[in-house]
């Protein structure tokens, strides 16, 4: 039986998920096939790699740092993240990604982005992401906040436009049963009215309507996405690691009390849910 791990993103509501997949490295707990979008692929790259506590690291020395995440990176570059610096200086120096432990990972990595084109998902495989990074960046790079991202032929945005929890992705793939990690507590649902600004949308967009309409859409496939999670959950096919209270902070949070509550939280749960997890990848 092949399991699945499945990974939401959210920003740095992300450092539940680094909470999350350390005490599955730290209990040994591995998974064959991954699907992850914007954060939850970035997470992934250190879990892969096999570098506990790298992503806790990340947030809690750098998110303050206004080469990964300012205004004024926005301003000079275009994109709201400092993405040269992340995986350029950060990712070789200053906390080193393990390049050869990630490449020798025996696993099914599967990183998702949005085709501007036509507004749907393209998925691109552990070859794929190997330096610079290509796919993790376009799987991050959000509407309004960052530039589009040209590769493979395609032209990409934030994976979690257009399957913000590729659950069913994984399942279709011939994973019946799944682990989810999801960065929202068991009562959230988007409104489906889209929070973007509409004008700034169309002033940017305009020649991408795809793109468009699944900005618009984003809130209702969201919900939608969700409802299948619990009813996997209820069929006893997946298990789900969520908050078990509601993240306090935005997807942007740079203070480092906060973020380390937020990790501590998935540390939490998950251990909560270690005897299940456990149960389904023996079963």
């Amino acid at each position: 039986m092949s399991v699945g791990l499945v990974l939401e993103g959210g920003g740095t509501r992300g450092a539940y998920t680094s909470g999350v997949l350390d005490v599955f490295s730290e209990n040994e707990i591995q998974f064959r096939n991954i699907y992850g979008v914007s954060a939850g692929a970035c997470n992934a790259l250190s879990y892969i790699s096999g570098q506990t506590k790298r992503n806790f690291d990340i947030f809690y020395h750098y998110l303050a740092d206004p080469r990964y995440l300012s205004v004024k990176s926005l301003r000079k570059t275009g994109s709201i993240f400092g993405f040269d610096f992340i995986f350029g200086e950060l990712s070789h120096d200053l906390l080193p990604f393990d390049f050869q432990a990630f490449d020798r990972a025996e696993v099914n990595f599967r990183v998702g982005a949005t085709d501007v084109e036509t507004g749907c998902a393209v998925f691109f495989g552990k070859k794929d992401i190997y330096d610079p990074f290509t796919a993790i960046r376009a799987s991050s790079s959000l509407p309004l906040l960052c530039n589009m991202v040209d590769f493979k032929g395609y032209r990409l945005l934030d994976g979690a436009i257009a399957d913000p929890i590729p659950l069913e992705r994984s399942v279709c793939a011939g994973h019946e049963y799944n682990v989810v990690v999801l960065t929202r507590d068991i009562t959230y649902r988007k409104k489906e009215k889209s929070s973007y600004p509409k004008p700034l949308v169309y002033a940017k967009y305009r020649g991408y309507p795809n793109l468009i309409s699944a900005l618009e859409s984003r809130g209702s496939l969201y919900n939608r996405q969700v409802e299948y999670v619990l009813e996997q959950e209820r069929r006893k096919k997946a298990v789900v690691v969520r908050p078990s209270q509601p993240i306090e902070i935005g997807a942007y949070e740079k203070n480092p009390d906060k973020l380390i509550a937020v990790y501590m939280m998935g540390v939490q749960d998950a251990v909560q849910k270690l005897r299940e997890i456990r149960s389904l990848l023996k079963n």
